[in-house]
């Protein structure tokens, strides 16, 4: 996963541990199939996390699921609820560090705080058309 290199920040320690594990062999760097990445991308789009994930949360996700169609056991490690609703939505394992992590796959809405009107979860918008406030997201009620 070529992508997580780029955000360990140079000159830290973080990362002189990252070279030392990739030099004795403890950690392989690899990047997913293009076609684990799709499906990704697609199950992304479907629960409304498109728009949240990076790259790189893209690429970590494809590899997981790479992985397991292989047979192996991954799990990621992450409070980012975007990662944890797109790895539950394709059956892969996660824990959470500092939250207590979600237990369904969750459907998400944006909306407007202020005069609750709702748009979609792909909408290019940032700010309300009506009123100009700042979209959020909830997830929607089952």
């Amino acid at each position: 996963m070529p992508k997580v290199c780029d955000e360990i920040k140079i000159n830290s320690m973080v990362l002189v541990r990252f070279n030392a594990a990739v030099e004795n062999g403890k950690i392989k760097v690899k990047k997913p199939h293009e076609n684990f990445s799709n499906i990704i991308r697609a199950s992304a789009n479907k629960v409304g996390d498109s728009y949240l994930l990076s790259e790189t949360d893209i690429q970590l996700l494809a590899l997981a699921l790479e992985l397991k169609m292989q047979g192996k056991q991954p799990k990621i490690i992450t409070d980012d609820y975007s990662i944890q609703n797109v790895a539950k939505q394709n059956c892969i394992e996660f824990y959470a560090l500092a939250t207590f992590g979600i237990r369904r796959v969750l459907n998400w809405l944006r909306y407007c705080p202020a005069c609750y009107r709702e748009y979609p979860i792909n909408t290019a918008f940032s700010d309300c058309q009506v009123c100009g406030t700042e979209l959020k997201r909830k997830p929607k009620k089952q």
